[in-house]
């Protein structure tokens, strides 16, 4: 038999025990979860099973049984246990945390009576009938535990770069439905890494509402910001410069791109994107790119002279990128990387669609975004910071001449 009457016969063989047995699939998540929380357990005692060497730091000391409410069903694992009581699956800790803001979310759409046809099936299948006010409570007081102490967290060390935005999700607030803002601040750390340092959700972009955000971030102790990425909210840039005058602002240039093609007619909407491109790519220097915008700005004087004004006044905003190390600054001149993760967060909620209160909103949120931030810290780095250090060191000796000299 070839390989692929081997593949179409395994392809057969799991179609037709997926339509005589509806639990398959479930059980095929159930002995993946256990045997990748096996396997960790592998590595924190340091030897595999039946091994004897030198490198053994506990040992293993049996199961002890436990439920994980999914979307694919209740899963009945047993949990590895070790006998220095030190280990837990971060597996299965991180991906019921997730799961379970989720679930908690349409388990209390359901309670309340405001959910749709599809959030009550969902909570009928996982719960059955028994899901009640007092049963979603506990459950999101057990979440919340654990996450309001995360997003509360005294910030430690520099984080020269700082990325700022935020997206909009319907929130049910005395009995209407409203737009609600989900902040979010992204920082990069001294060693590169990336950190959800701030997540917040509150009544729209006002200047109030992001003066509130930014300062609770500074009380906790973020400081050693470089250079904060950001889109042109009015609110936003009010309450930065309250709270970081002095720093280094980038504008978004997809946040600008979208701007310009806005004030031109569709006809010569990719002329401009890529004249706007070239500006921003081709360079290899703040001069650079500067002069290539006056130039822009000027071939369309004749023809376009609001236009021309606008990339003229606020072009400028886009470049300041060009004054960092430049294996930086594709990373550093968008907002894209926050932007991921609203998509993340957009495939959760699409499946709430309206939260039944700013509580419930805030606790997937940070469910989350808890997880990409326990990702990225304990992953590779994001940027090389001894690039930075290196780029600001002609910089600081400069400073210090011009000081000696004026003493």
């Amino acid at each position: 038999m070839t390989r692929q009457d081997q593949s179409q016969a395994t392809t057969e063989w799991m179609q037709a025990a997926l339509a005589e047995d509806e639990d398959l699939f479930a059980e095929i998540v159930r002995a993946g979860v256990q045997a990748l929380m096996e396997a960790e357990r592998d590595v924190h005692v340091g030897v595999g099973p039946f091994e004897r060497t030198g490198v053994r730091r506990t040992q293993r000391n049996g199961y002890k049984p436990r439920k994980l409410v999914t979307r694919v069903g209740t899963l009945e694992l047993r949990v590895p246990q070790t006998r220095d009581g030190r280990f837990f699956p971060s597996l299965l800790d991180r991906y019921q945390r997730s799961e379970g803001a989720l679930i908690a979310t349409l388990a209390e759409c359901y309670v309340q009576g405001v959910s749709t046809r599809k959030v009550a099936s969902i909570c009928q299948e996982l719960f059955g009938d028994e899901v009640s006010h007092e049963t979603v409570s506990r459950y999101a007081a057990r979440l919340d535990a654990e996450l309001e102490p995360w997003r509360r967290r005294e910030l430690e060390g520099e984080y020269p770069y700082l990325f700022l935005d935020a997206r909009y999700e319907k929130v049910r607030v005395d009995r209407r439905i409203v737009d609600m803002a989900v902040l979010v601040a992204i920082g990069v750390n001294r060693e590169g890494r990336r950190e959800v340092v701030g997540v917040d959700v509150a009544h729209g972009e006002s200047k109030a509402t992001w003066s509130g955000f930014l300062g609770n971030l500074v009380e906790r102790g973020l400081k050693g910001v470089r250079l904060i990425t950001s889109d042109a909210h009015a609110g936003l840039s009010d309450a930065r410069k309250e709270h970081f005058s002095g720093i280094p602002w980038q504008r978004c240039q997809r946040h600008f791109l979208m701007n310009a093609l806005d004030r031109v007619a569709k006809s010569m909407e990719t002329k401009l994107h890529r004249a706007l491109r070239r500006v921003w790519d081709d360079a290899e220097s703040y001069e650079e790119a500067d002069n290539a915008l006056r130039a822009l700005a000027a071939s369309l004087e004749a023809e376009h002279p609001e236009l021309a004004d606008w990339l003229e006044v606020e072009g400028p905003e886009t470049l300041s990128c060009f004054h960092f190390p430049p294996a930086h600054r594709r990373r550093l001149r968008t907002t894209n990387g926050n932007e991921r993760v609203n998509q993340e967060l957009k495939r959760r909620s699409r499946v709430v669609r309206i939260f039944p209160n700013r509580a419930s909103c805030l606790r997937l949120a940070s469910a989350l975004l808890k997880e990409w931030h326990e990702d990225w810290i304990t992953g590779r780095r994001y940027l090389r910071m001894d690039l930075l250090e290196a780029h600001e060191r002609p910089r600081q000796s400069e400073s210090e001449e011009k000081l000696g000299e004026a003493a």
